[in-house]
C-alpha cells in the first residue's frame, strides 16, 4: 500500500460553524511524506494534523503548532481518513474550515474529483497483536481484528428522536461517501444562549446544523437518516483518527458514546501502541 496525495488542487469558501467568520481553504498535493498540514502565511509554522499538536476539544476538535490554532478540523479530516489521503497541503484562510451544511459531503465529493496521485512510499498502516481498549466514564473504545475496516459505533440520548442508536458499517470510499459523510453535526436549542456566550457557535444556523428542540426539530429539512446523530458521530471519530497519520486494515473500532475528548485520547491510546 502505498502513501496517496490528492492530484488536483481545488479551493472552497464559506462560514466557520463556532467563529461565525467567513474562511476558505485550498487543498494542494504534498509530495513529501509530511501528513495533512494546514498553513497560512501569518502561521509561525504549518499546523500539522496529528495528535501532537492537539489545541482542546470543546465542541470539536482544534490544533495548534504553540502559537497559532486551527479550530474546527474534524469534517475536513474525516473524508481524508476515509479516502486513504496521507499528505496535503492545505491554505487555509480564518480561523476554522468553512462550516458549510453541517457535514463533510462537500468535502468528500470534492476529495473524490480531485484524485489521488500514489508515490513510492509505504504508507504506514496501523499493526497490533491484541485488542486495544479505553474506557472514560460511560464512554468505550476498542480496537479488534476483523476482516475488513469496520466501526462498530452505538451513541445514546434521552431525546425522542435519538434515543438508543447504533451502526455498524465498513468504511471505504464509497461506503463513506454515501453513509457518513451526508451526517450533520447536532445541537440542542437549549445550549445556543450558553454556547455564544462561550463564543462558540457563532455561525451556527439551520443551515449548518441539525437543531433539536425538546421534543422535536427545529430545521425544516427532515433527518437525512433516521439515525443522522449516530452516523456523525463516526464522521468525527474518524476525523479524529486521522491525527494519527496511519492507515487502518483488517481492523474493528467499537465506539459507545464517544465524544471528541475521547477520540483524541483513544488516538493516543492507539498512538502508544504503535510506537
Amino acid at each position: 500500500m502505498k502513501r496517496k496525495t490528492i492530484k488536483t488542487p481545488f479551493g472552497i469558501e464559506g462560514t466557520g460553524l463556532h467563529k461565525g467568520k467567513k474562511s476558505g481553504l485550498k487543498f494542494s498535493p504534498q509530495p513529501e511524506a509530511l501528513g495533512i498540514r494546514f498553513l497560512n502565511p501569518e502561521f509561525r509554522s504549518p499546523v500539522t494534523a496529528s495528535v501532537e499538536n492537539i489545541h482542546s476539544t470543546v465542541r470539536g476538535t482544534n490544533l495548534t503548532n504553540g502559537k497559532d490554532v486551527v479550530y474546527t478540523v474534524e469534517h475536513v479530516l474525516s473524508p481524508l481518513f476515509a479516502f486513504g489521503i496521507d499528505d496535503a497541503d492545505i491554505e487555509i484562510y480564518g480561523e476554522e474550515p468553512p462550516a458549510l451544511d453541517g457535514s463533510a459531503g462537500s468535502y468528500a465529493e470534492l476529495i473524490r474529483k480531485a484524485g489521488f496521485t500514489e508515490k513510492d512510499e509505504k504508507a504506514r498502516v496501523f499493526e497490533f497483536s491484541e485488542p486495544l481498549i479505553y474506557r472514560n466514564g460511560d464512554s468505550f473504545y476498542k480496537l479488534s481484528e476483523s476482516d475488513r475496516f469496520e466501526v462498530d459505533c452505538s451513541f445514546e440520548n434521552p431525546h425522542p428522536l435519538i434515543k438508543e442508536q447504533r451502526l455498524r458499517l465498513e468504511i471505504t470510499p464509497a461506503s463513506y461517501e454515501k453513509e457518513i459523510a451526508p451526517a450533520r453535526t447536532f445541537g440542542f436549542e437549549r445550549e445556543i444562549d450558553l454556547l455564544r456566550k462561550n463564543g462558540l457557535a457563532l455561525g451556527g444556523s439551520l443551515e449548518n446544523a441539525v437543531v433539536l428542540s425538546e421534543t422535536g426539530l427545529l430545521n425544516k429539512e427532515p433527518l437525512r437518516f433516521k439515525d443522522e446523530f449516530v452516523r456523525h458521530k463516526i464522521l468525527d471519530l474518524l476525523g479524529d483518527l486521522k491525527l494519527l497519520g496511519l492507515r487502518f486494515e483488517r481492523a474493528r473500532i467499537t465506539a459507545l458514546k464517544p465524544s471528541h475528548e475521547g477520540n483524541i485520547n483513544f488516538a493516543r491510546l492507539l498512538q502508544s501502541a504503535a510506537n
